[in-house]
This record gives C-alpha cells, structure tokens and sequence, in this order.
C-alpha cells in the first residue's frame, strides 16, 4: 500500500508537467496570437491566478499589448482553453541586462 505523501508527490508531479507542457506549446505559438511585431518585443512569462504575465521590453508595447488585449485574450481562449487565462498583466524587461554583456573591443 502507497503512502498518502507518494500518491499526493505523484499527482503534483504529473500536474506541474501537464501545465508545463501545455504553457510550453502556449509559448511556442505566442507570435501566432500576438503577431509578429508584438511577439518581437514581449514574452508570456507565466500565469497567475488566471492572468497571464508578459513581459515587454518597452512601455510603449505594453500599451499596445493593452490596446489588443480583448483579441489575445480571445485567441489565447479559443486555442488554449485549458489554461483557463481571462487576464493579462504585464511588467517591463530589461533585456539589455538579461542578456550577456560582450566584450569591450579594445
């Protein structure tokens, strides 16, 4: 007989994969729901409590992520249903930092 603490270990894992895997495929189709533009300057970043995070790397492409948020809400709704996102909410990424620095050139 499996003890409570393997068979409740056993079901997290398996769920914290199964939404991996789906945010996975989510992430992989973003420019499909955003467009090309928007994809190329913001990122899902994960979900919480329904809202999903994104970040941008400017101001001025949350506003236009806001503008269009009714449309990617209803195509991230109609592709990915699972996910359960009625949210959006968004935050401002420094790639600039996030990304490796190069070599001063002597």
């Amino acid at each position: 007989m499996k003890k409570a603490s393997e068979i409740l270990s056993r079901f997290f894992d398996d769920n914290m994969f199964e939404a991996a895997t789906q945010f996975g495929a989510f992430r992989s189709t973003w420019k499909k729901i955003v467009g090309e533009r928007l994809a190329d300057h913001s990122r899902p970043k994960g979900i919480v409590h329904h809202s999903l995070i994104i970040s941008a790397d400017h101001s001025g492409w949350i506003q236009l992520l806001q503008l269009n948020q009714e449309r990617i809400l209803a195509r991230i709704s109609k592709s990915y249903p699972e996910l359960e996102i009625n949210g959006l909410a968004f935050m401002i990424e420094d790639t600039k930092e996030a990304s490796p620095r190069a070599e001063p050139t002597p």
